[in-house]
């Protein structure tokens, strides 16, 4: 079983169907509500457990019923939170999502107590570090104190992911860090930042290259994705065709099947393929934490025809 220490937000989500976003001023008389819990890192936590791997959680709730609500679900799915932090100066991260009937949706986040998410943090939980194969980090948690997560990460020997959304401007050193790193290709325009590389994603993904990043992911939702690395062994993958109902947790389900089936040993490819499946299936339910899918489910996903090259 592999070891994963997952760095992040943790967020109660209010999620509402409607049949499109609002405009400005507009009201739209949407359709079911629901409440369940949701942040980049503890989805990707969560998943990590699912996916049959140890999973810790690195992060901060208020001192509230919502934070009370996230702890007692990671807890309940197997998710290591002892370095999960209650801090009563403040709320814990909440998320207001509409999802429109063709499944894409819009997020206004309230960081919370994600916000004070900080480096001594994240020294308290050298242990952790030392004890995983993989940290996975995302972009919803302060930027300095990503980049000190990665540093520390580096200095234990942990293979190192960073989930690049949403896209924020990291420390200079954090690039270096970063063995990893998964984005779209909004947030690869972001980081490419130069404004000749735009439309060109080979020009922008080795622009990120050239700053020291391993291997770099680009996920393209329907259509795929592409990976490239830094030892020029770039390849496409396909996306499943399945019927989606809502795109919330998707990409962290990618992140973390990603992060589980590279730290089990499967090739670069078959771990793009697990995770693509991880991702599709996280489409086909609405919310966060429901949607994300057990180690059986993306299995059967896959099919009995698996490569004998790795083992599901």
């Amino acid at each position: 079983m592999s070891t994963i220490a997952v760095v992040g937000s943790l967020n109660i989500d209010l999620v509402i169907r409607a049949p499109h976003c609002p405009k400005k001023s507009e009201t739209v008389v949407g359709g079911p509500f629901g409440m369940s819990g949701g942040g980049k890192g503890s989805n990707q936590a969560l998943a990590v457990s699912r996916l049959n791997a140890k999973s810790y959680i690195i992060g901060c709730v208020g001192d509230d019923d919502f934070g009370r609500r996230l702890r007692a679900v990671l807890t309940e799915n197997g998710v290591d939170c002892r370095h999960l932090q209650t801090r009563k100066e403040s709320a814990t991260g909440t998320a207001v999502i509409t999802v429109t009937d063709d499944g894409e949706s819009s997020i206004v986040i309230s960081q919370g107590a994600n916000a004070l998410l900080n480096e001594q943090a994240i020294l308290d939980a050298k242990q952790i570090f030392t004890a995983s194969d993989a940290a996975l980090f995302q972009m919803e948690s302060p930027p300095q104190t990503v980049a000190a997560g990665l540093r520390l990460a580096r200095q234990t020997g942990c293979r190192t992911f960073l989930s690049a959304e949403p896209p924020f401007s990291l420390p200079s050193e954090a690039w270096r860090n970063i063995d990893y790193m998964i984005l779209n290709e909004r947030a690869l325009s972001f980081y490419a930042g130069h404004v000749h590389f735009k439309g060109d994603v080979l020009l922008q993904a080795e622009a990120i290259l050239a700053r020291g990043v391993r291997t770099l992911i680009v996920t393209r939702s329907a259509k795929g994705g592409m990976v490239f690395t830094s030892g020029g062994e770039n390849f496409s993958f396909d996306a499943f065709n399945i019927r989606t109902v809502d795109h919330t947790g998707a990409r962290d389900a990618f992140c973390a099947g990603l992060c589980v089936a590279l730290s089990e040993g499967m090739p670069i490819k078959a771990a793009a393929r697990f995770a693509s499946a991880c991702g599709a299936l996280a489409c086909t339910i609405i919310g966060a934490h429901p949607s994300l899918p057990w180690r059986h489910q993306v299995s059967a996903l896959l099919g009995e025809a698996a490569d004998d090259e790795y083992e599901l």
